[in-house]
C-alpha cells in the first residue's frame, strides 16, 4: 500500500500542522479547469487581436487555483527569456479589493499594480510637463495642480512596457465594475481595455457571474475581449459524476493519513454538498483532515466530512447564485443566436424583396418532350 500513496511517507511522522500544510499546497488538474487553461495559455503565448480575457464561474469553482497554475505555466514557458534578462517580467497581477461606498478608486489600483511589479519609489511619481517658466524646460507640475492618479497611471503602462510583461491577472475581478449605472460599466471597460492596448499586454480578468454585465457594454470593448466560462460539475451528468470521482480519489492519494481514505462510493453526496465546485471540495477535504489529525484517525471516514459540511443557508445561497449566473449566461447565448437566426431571415427576406418587377424567378425552363407537347 505504501508505494501506492502519492505524498512522502516520512510526512506521516511530522506534526499536524506540517501535513495540513502539505494538503492545503495540493492542487488536482480536472477537466473543466484545464479546457479553459489550455485556451487562456494559447492566447498569452500566441496573441492575436484580443487583449482582454474574462474568466467566470461560480464562488468555489477554482478561478484562483486556476489563475496560480497559468502563472507557473507561463513562468516555465519563458524561463529561458528571464534567466538571459533579469529585469524581465513574464507575468504579474493583483488581487481587487471592494470599492468603498461603491467607488472605484483608480489611484489605489495602479498603486497594488506597481507593487505587483516590485516598482520602487511609488510615493514619490511625480507627473512632468511643460511649465509656464519661461525658459520651456521640462518640470515638475506643481502640486496643486498635479493629477496623482494620471503620474501613477503613466508609471504603471511604462512598467508594463519596459519590463515586456507577457500577461497580467487580475483576480476579484468584479470589483472593478461594482459601480451603479451602465455608463460607468462602459468608463470601466474602456479603462481597463485601454491599459491593456497601449501597454500591449494580455490582460486576464478572474471574477464571477457579475462579469456578464460586460457581454453587451459595446461592440469596440466586445471585439477586443473574449468571455471563458469555468462550469461547475453537475450529478445529473455521468461525465460529470466520473469526474468528480476522480478527483476524489485523487485527494484520497494526498491524504497523509496512515490509511488511505474510502470515500468514492460517495461521490453523488459529495457534489451535492459541494456544489459542483472543485474548490469547495478541496476546503472540505481540509476541514475533515484537520478534525480527523485532532482525533488522531487513521484515516478520514464519512463523518468528518459531515462534521464540516457547509451550512445548509451558505450552500442554498452558493446554489442560487451559480445557478441564478448560469441561466444569464444561457440567455445571454441565447440571444446572440436569436440575433443570428433574425438577422439571416431579413437578408433573405431582403433578397426576396429586392427582385425587381417583371425579372423572372431563377429556375430551369421545361425541355425535351413536355415542352414540346405544351
Amino acid at each position: 500500500m505504501s508505494n501506492q500513496r502519492a505524498f512522502p511517507l516520512e510526512l506521516l511522522q511530522q506534526p499536524s500542522s506540517e501535513k495540513l500544510t502539505y494538503f492545503k499546497g495540493i492542487t488536482v488538474p480536472h477537466k473543466n479547469l484545464k479546457e479553459v487553461l489550455n485556451v487562456l495559455k494559447t492566447n498569452i503565448l500566441e496573441p492575436a487581436d484580443t487583449s482582454l480575457f474574462l474568466v467566470f464561474g461560480s464562488t468555489g469553482i477554482g478561478k484562483t487555483t486556476l489563475r496560480l497554475r497559468l502563472e507557473k505555466l507561463i513562468l516555465e514557458e519563458f524561463l529561458e527569456e528571464l534567466r538571459q534578462n533579469p529585469g524581465l517580467i513574464a507575468v504579474a497581477g493583483v488581487e481587487v479589493n471592494s470599492p468603498a461606498q461603491g467607488k472605484f478608486n483608480q489611484s489605489d489600483y495602479y498603486i497594488r499594480v506597481l507593487e505587483s511589479l516590485n516598482e520602487v519609489l511609488i510615493s514619490y511619481k511625480v507627473d512632468y510637463a511643460i511649465s509656464d517658466d519661461p525658459s520651456g524646460d521640462l518640470k515638475p507640475v506643481p502640486k496643486t495642480k498635479q493629477n496623482n492618479a494620471a503620474a501613477l497611471r503613466r508609471s504603471m503602462e511604462k512598467a508594463f512596457t519596459h519590463r515586456q510583461l507577457k500577461a497580467f491577472m487580475v483576480d476579484e475581478a468584479q470589483h472593478l465594475f461594482a459601480m451603479a449605472g451602465g455608463h460607468q460599466l462602459l468608463n470601466q471597460m474602456n479603462w481597463i481595455k485601454s491599459i491593456a492596448n497601449l501597454t500591449k499586454t494580455v490582460h486576464v480578468l478572474f471574477g464571477t457571474y457579475e462579469l456578464l454585465n460586460c457581454f453587451t457594454v459595446n461592440g469596440q470593448v466586445g471585439r477586443r475581449s473574449q468571455d471563458i466560462h469555468l462550469a461547475r460539475y453537475h450529478r445529473e451528468f455521468p461525465q460529470d459524476l466520473a469526474e468528480y470521482s476522480r478527483v476524489i480519489q485523487t485527494f484520497q492519494r494526498y491524504c497523509p493519513l496512515p490509511k488511505e481514505p474510502q470515500l468514492e462510493n460517495h461521490c453523488e453526496y459529495f457534489i451535492d454538498y459541494s456544489v459542483g465546485c472543485i474548490g469547495i471540495l478541496k476546503n472540505w477535504f481540509v476541514r475533515a483532515l484537520r478534525i480527523s489529525l485532532e482525533e488522531d484517525a487513521k484515516t478520514l471516514i464519512l463523518q468528518h466530512f459531515q462534521k464540516t459540511e457547509l451550512s445548509p443557508a451558505r450552500r442554498k445561497q452558493i446554489r442560487q447564485e451559480a445557478e441564478s449566473g448560469e441561466k444569464r449566461l444561457e440567455e445571454l447565448l441565447k440571444d446572440d443566436e436569436e440575433i443570428y437566426n433574425s438577422n439571416s431571415n431579413k437578408k433573405r427576406s431582403t433578397q426576396s424583396r429586392n427582385q425587381r418587377l417583371g425579372e423572372r424567378k431563377p429556375q430551369r425552363d421545361p425541355v425535351g418532350i413536355d415542352s414540346y407537347e405544351n
